[in-house]
């Protein structure tokens, strides 16, 4: 949070002393990571515990209460989107305004696309995770299946050899 802040901070001072636009976006970056750190933490902090991959054996243990968990959340959560507020304001009706509303609407597109090929990836990575454990599996049983039946072919040739039938 307090890189977050920080960067926040950076873009405020930037605007104000009217810095250069390279310098801006250069604080805007910094922000938007530290922002999609945030997230990630809000992201893995909520929802079904169930969803994560604990070992069999792991002991499960949590460092605080739920209700100091949710707050801890919901302010990173509150906070965020005051930042984001505040920089909506700042290129439609502040600062920013001569960089544009078309570059804010930029900004949030570019934002969502690369989220979605992000999630693709993972997805993606997932499915072919999954598909190189299935094609591991049946390969080995396979092989199983197939060492099996040559040694009971072997087997029965030398029963017959031995019983003088071959």
């Amino acid at each position: 949070m307090g890189v977050c802040t920080a960067a926040f901070n950076g873009i405020k001072a930037a605007v104000k002393v009217g810095q250069e636009v390279e310098g801006v976006y250069k604080q805007l970056s910094k922000w938007a990571d530290a922002a999609g750190q945030l997230q990630q933490y809000i992201n893995d902090n909520t929802g079904d515990y169930g969803e994560k991959k604990l070992g069999l054996f792991e002991k499960i243990g949590f460092n605080k209460s739920e209700t100091a968990e949710a707050f801890d959340i919901f302010i990173v959560q509150q906070k965020l989107r005051e930042m984001e507020n505040e920089i909506y304001h700042m290129f439609y009706y502040g600062e920013l305004q001569h960089l544009g509303a078309e570059g804010y609407a930029s900004f949030i597109q570019l934002r969502r696309e690369v989220r979605e090929n992000r999630e693709k990836m993972v997805r993606d990575q997932a499915r072919r995770r999954k598909r190189f454990i299935e094609n591991m599996f049946w390969g080995t049983l396979a092989v199983i299946v197939f060492s099996i039946a040559i040694k009971f072919f072997v087997w029965l040739y030398q029963f017959g050899v031995e019983a003088g039938k071959w």
